[in-house]
């Protein structure tokens, strides 16, 4: 007789469900191990879904969507900063293509350029004007200039007379001791030009040149008389010869004649006509034009 066979027949009912039973077991036993494994601090799988309810995590596109600068606005902040390195770039470019260095275009645009460019026009302008004059004539125009008068102390000084008075009358004697004489009565029908000097002035010494020139223009017409304050013959008598003088000069060592012309500083004229008036007066430096005008004025009275 054949054996039967004791397997559970898996279309019958209670065979499956031994079969479920016994399919869960293994199921058990497989998992056990694993959470062994883990240890009891695991995380449940089901807590840490990103859809489980309470859960504090946040959505990592959100933070990106937070965090991430805007684009459209890096590319206006770019394209201005892009813009003005462009723009001082095609500056200097624009300088260098047209022939001039960039360090020249800078410099000639800044203040300190400009004011530079004005400074050596006008160093290059008084060089000019130098060469122009030449350096003797120039030097002799700035000490003039620096000594147009020079004061001086009078003893008993009086009011000095003014144009239209008639001039004082003195006498005096000249470096050659020949005798002087200055008479508003007895003129001999010619102009004086009288003047006051010191040889230790300056501007006298400067202007003295001009006024020789410009008597012997006239000649024997206008008598010039140059007369030193407070000096004596032979102080005056060496200046003359050093310097060439050939004019009739009085030392004036008492100072009288200086007084009585009111004289308070060197150079100063007094050019008085033939009838003794006095037609004009100037302390200080005369131009070779001043003085040619004077002399007309009292040659022509």
């Amino acid at each position: 007789m054949p054996k039967r066979s004791t397997a559970p027949d898996p279309d019958e009912p209670g065979d499956r469900e031994d079969i479920k039973d016994t399919q869960d077991t293994k199921d058990t036993k497989d998992t056990e191990p694993e959470q062994q494994k883990a240890g009891p601090d695991a995380p449940d799988p089901e807590q840490d879904s990103p859809d489980s309810a309470g859960s504090g995590r946040t959505d990592p596109d959100e933070e990106l969507d937070e965090e991430e600068p805007d684009p459209d606005q890096e590319d206006e902040e770019g394209l201005d900063g892009d813009s003005r390195h462009s723009g001082r770039r095609s500056g200097t470019a624009g300088a260098a293509a047209g022939g001039e260095p960039a360090w020249r275009a800078a410099l000639r645009g800044s203040r300190f350029g400009q004011v530079a460019v004005l400074a050596v026009a006008a160093f290059a302008i008084a060089i000019a004007a130098w060469w122009a004059v030449g350096p003797q004539d120039a030097g002799q125009a700035a000490q003039a200039e620096g000594a147009a008068v020079t004061q001086v102390d009078v003893d008993g000084v009086q009011q000095a007379p003014m144009v239209g008075d008639t001039a004082p009358a003195f006498s005096g004697t000249d470096t050659s001791s020949q005798e002087v004489v200055l008479d508003p009565e007895a003129m001999d029908g010619r102009p004086v030009w009288l003047m006051f000097v010191a040889t230790w002035c300056t501007g006298c010494r400067t202007e003295m040149p001009d006024v020789q020139e410009a008597a012997a223009a006239h000649g024997e017409e206008v008598r010039v008389i140059v007369v030193y304050v407070g000096e004596d013959a032979s102080t005056v008598s060496a200046y003359s010869q050093r310097v060439g003088n050939d004019l009739t000069e009085v030392p004036d060592r008492s100072q009288a004649v200086s007084a009585a012309y009111g004289v308070m500083g060197v150079p100063s004229h007094f050019f008085i006509d033939s009838e003794g008036t006095v037609r004009q007066t100037s302390v200080g430096l005369l131009t070779p034009d001043q003085m040619a005008q004077a002399l007309d004025g009292i040659t022509r009275a």
